[in-house]
């Protein structure tokens, strides 16, 4: 099994001004992390605000991904609760040559007994041809990738590891010493350094999408943890991904809408936080260099 492996960035779903999605801003983030070395990118998963999207966007924008991300491993994120939805979504990560796919727990059902749980995640590992990541972030979904479920999936050819956004070292910890033949991808960019310390094979976190280099050194060398550290505390003060979305709108990757219940930042959070973004990262060398510099037009 081809595991994924290295940094990837949780791309938010860019949306122009009517909230429709926009596959030319797409393009430019995709680009723009190829070219800085990132590994890969996960469409559509927390940060890409997968619930706010019908079946048929979300596949339109996977097929959008899969033909600007040449060069980048793409993962996909197949949550929903209906296991049919999440079937269509699995092949078609196969069909637009997808390296693997991210599933979530049935999050709307929170008290479901651990057999119903268990046959989920079986039933959808049973159709995958291609890698299947089960997704750990219980502060979300309230339904933990429990030590009962991965003994029930361990086995399966077709469980690749787990992506872990729960913040916890324990969590952390726990996974890295079940997964030595799976990938463990840490979702949280504070713990980069010591998930890869424990022996996991990468990262998908929230700041690979604004300062992909600064997380590729972060892999490389732990003395960047405090630097990423930084910038995750600013990024989590503003709200996580209105903040990844204000910084790609200003630096002219596209409008960046977000459909409700979640919302933008207000313009004068947002010019605050890009005043306090590039103060952070300016003379580092980390920012991002959008397709318009400064000159964003959209704002």
């Amino acid at each position: 099994m081809n595991l994924p492996t290295g940094a990837f960035a949780p791309i938010p779903t860019p949306l122009d001004g009517e909230r429709w999605p926009d596959p030319v801003a797409l393009d430019r983030h995709l680009r723009f992390l190829r070219d800085e070395g990132l590994d890969g990118v996960l469409i559509h998963g927390t940060n890409g605000e997968f619930p706010s999207f019908e079946i048929s966007e979300r596949i339109a924008v996977a097929e959008a991904a899969a033909r600007f991300g040449s060069g980048l491993s793409l993962m996909l994120c197949v949550g929903s609760c209906a296991i049919p939805e999440v079937i269509q979504l699995v092949q078609a990560a196969r069909f637009f040559n997808y390296r693997s796919a991210l599933l979530p727990p049935p999050f709307y059902y929170r008290s479901a007994p651990l057999d119903g749980l268990i046959a989920f995640f079986r039933r959808i590992l049973d159709t995958a041809e291609l890698p299947v990541l089960l997704y750990h972030i219980p502060q979300v979904t309230g339904v933990p990738i429990s030590e009962a479920i991965l003994d029930a999936v361990a086995d399966h050819p077709s469980f690749g590891g787990v992506k872990d956004s729960s913040g916890s070292s324990e969590d952390l910890a726990r996974f890295t010493a079940r997964l030595e033949d799976r990938a463990y991808l840490v979702g949280h960019d504070r713990l980069l350094s010591k998930a890869r310390a424990a022996g996991g094979r990468g990262s998908i976190t929230a700041a690979a999408s604004v300062v992909p280099g600064l997380v590729m050194a972060t892999q490389r060398d732990a003395a960047n943890q405090p630097d990423l550290d930084r910038v995750r505390s600013l990024l989590e003060s503003y709200g996580l991904g209105a903040a990844v979305k204000a910084i790609l709108r200003h630096k002219g990757f596209g409008d960046y809408r977000t459909r409700p219940p979640l919302l933008d930042l207000d313009d004068e959070s947002a010019d605050r936080l890009i005043v306090d973004f590039d103060a952070l990262t300016g003379s580092k060398g980390w920012e991002v260099d959008g397709p318009t510099g400064n000159d964003n037009p959209h704002r």
